[in-house]
């Protein structure tokens, strides 16, 4: 079974709204949140998310090395195969996060990893042209089931290091 890590923001862990921005890193084991829809496709395709690791927004981007070094370490713990880092959808600091944790795991770290958000997060220009982006809407709602769905395929593509496609092929944001 392929070894999925989430990377989820405390609105999408279910831990609160802008009160609770400043959450440190942290882990649980499975899939929270959102991910349990995620799960689900993964299950299909011969994946589960093993575990999600979390962290307030704010914290993240006070603390932008030291977080990444915690989570960092967080992942290593599940043994992950591939990190997905959201979706964040149109959340535009959770977007920052999960581009940048991405490029972290991906560059640095050699764990396979990738983030997924909307055109209009502000991660998504700022981080597109360095990691893999997967298009989702703005917000839950239309669209969201296909864009997971293409989270959950581009996922399990990662983790084997099969070749990725076009943009038009996979739902990732087009680099330039």
């Amino acid at each position: 079974m392929i070894r999925v890590v989430q990377f989820l923001n405390q609105i999408q862990a279910g831990l609160g709204g802008e009160e609770r921005m400043d959450i440190e890193p942290r882990a649980e084991q499975g899939a929270v949140g959102m991910g349990m829809l995620l799960r689900t496709m993964l299950m299909r395709k011969g994946a589960d998310i093993v575990g999600t690791v979390i962290c307030g927004d704010h914290y993240f981007l006070e603390n932008r090395e030291e977080a990444a070094v915690k989570l960092t370490e967080l992942i290593r713990t599940f043994r992950a195969d591939v990190v997905i880092c959201g979706p964040a959808l149109n959340h535009k600091r959770f977007g920052e996060c999960c581009g940048y944790l991405a490029e972290v795991l991906e560059n640095r770290e050699k764990i396979p990893a990738f983030a997924a958000m909307a055109k209009e997060s502000s991660g998504t220009e700022l981080f597109r042209n360095r990691v893999y982006i997967i298009e989702t809407p703005k917000v839950g709602g239309t669209g969201l089931n296909a864009s997971l769905r293409r989270i959950a395929d581009f996922a399990v593509k990662k983790s084997k290091g099969e070749p990725i496609g076009s943009p038009e092929e996979e739902g990732y944001f087009k680099r330039d």
